[in-house]
C-alpha cells in the first residue's frame, strides 16, 4: 500500500495548476488523480469540457507544465489530458455530495455505471456536483 500514496507537493501543484487553468479560461471540467493498481501508480486527469476542446486544454495544460514550479513537480507521465474520462468525470461529481471534497480520497467507488479503484478529486466544474449539500 506505500505505492499508493500520493505526494502532498504533487497534490498542492495539482491544485494549482487546475486553478491557473480556470482562471485562464481553460476547458477544464474536471481534475483528479486516479490510482491504477495494475502499473501501480498515480495519474493526474485533466478531464477538457467536450472531446473538441481536447487540443485546446493540452496545449494550456502543457504551457504550464513546461515551466516551474511544475515541471519539477511532476514526471512526464503524471498528467494525462483525457476527453474519455468525461463520463467518468460526470459520475464521480454527481457522486460527491459534501464539502470539502477537495483532496478527499475515495476507493473502491462504483456509481453511475463507472468504477473508481482509488480517486483523489482536485477539481470539478460546479455544474458536475448536482448532489452537493449546501452548507447552511
Amino acid at each position: 500500500m506505500a505505492a499508493e500514496s500520493l505526494v502532498d507537493s504533487k497534490f498542492e501543484a495539482s491544485k494549482q495548476l487546475a486553478s491557473a487553468l480556470v482562471q485562464r479560461g481553460a476547458p477544464l471540467l474536471a481534475a483528479f488523480w486516479d490510482f491504477h493498481e495494475d502499473v501501480g501508480r498515480w495519474t493526474l486527469v485533466l478531464v477538457p469540457t467536450s472531446p473538441e476542446e481536447q487540443r485546446r486544454l493540452i496545449k494550456q495544460a502543457t504551457d504550464l507544465l513546461i515551466d516551474p514550479p511544475y515541471r519539477s513537480i511532476f514526471s512526464i507521465s503524471d498528467p494525462l489530458v483525457d476527453s474519455h474520462q468525461i463520463d467518468r468525470a460526470r459520475a464521480l461529481g454527481a457522486y460527491i455530495r459534501y464539502e470539502p471534497y477537495i483532496g478527499r480520497r475515495f476507493d473502491t467507488t462504483f456509481t453511475n455505471g463507472e468504477f473508481f479503484e482509488s480517486v483523489v478529486p482536485v477539481y470539478f466544474k460546479p455544474e458536475l456536483l448536482t448532489r452537493l449539500a449546501v452548507a447552511s
